[in-house]
């Protein structure tokens, strides 16, 4: 059964469907998705199926994506973050948070305690990341945790040049062929 997660400074709670209005106003936000704008989110609708998309981690390992809250202000929702079974292969770590709350230090605390929880019940299963290539303050929070970069290339669907990468995978361990294979493919 999915718990509420303490750390030092914030409370993180299983995300659900009960989070839809508050993570479409992450979701949303044009300052958030300034290095993607394409994948901003123009109705909640997209949110709300984002989030049900999640729920398969939760049901599979008991563990996914949080909506994150301040221990301080317990009502006060700041953003998603936590990590995601996808497709029963490699644990993906994510993180949004609202700009105001940028550099203090969330995305690292929410990254940590995902990769507590995972490196406990699931240890054998890679953790990986994707980030876009223009984002240097997400690549200094993967490599401060032990990840390092292990592909970049064009995500799938973008129909920009494709010899500019824009989308950088990290792992916390080397991946094997068909695993990378298989996240590359990935839109």
């Amino acid at each position: 059964m999915a718990t509420i997660t303490r750390t030092e400074r914030l409370i993180l709670m299983p995300l659900s469907s009960k989070h839809d209005e508050e993570a479409y106003k992450v979701y949303s936000d044009q300052r958030i998705w300034a290095h993607r704008p394409q994948a901003r989110h123009e109705d909640v609708r997209e949110t709300h199926q984002l989030i049900g998309r999640t729920q398969a981690s939760w049901a599979a390992k008991d563990l996914g994506p949080w909506g994150v809250y301040l221990r301080d202000q317990p009502s006060e929702f700041i953003g998603v973050g936590g990590i995601e079974l996808v497709d029963g292969r490699v644990w993906d770590l994510k993180y949004r948070f609202r700009p105001d709350k940028w550099g203090n230090g969330y995305a690292t605390e929410v990254a940590e305690a995902a990769l507590k929880a995972v490196r406990r019940m699931d240890p054998d299963t890679p953790v990986t990341a994707r980030i876009t290539t223009n984002h240097p303050a997400s690549a200094r929070i993967l490599e401060k945790l032990g990840f390092r970069p292990v592909w970049e290339g064009r995500r799938v669907g973008t129909e920009e040049d494709p010899a500019e990468p824009d989308v950088r995978l990290y792992a916390d361990r080397d991946l094997q062929p068909e695993i990378l294979e298989f996240l590359k493919a990935r839109p």
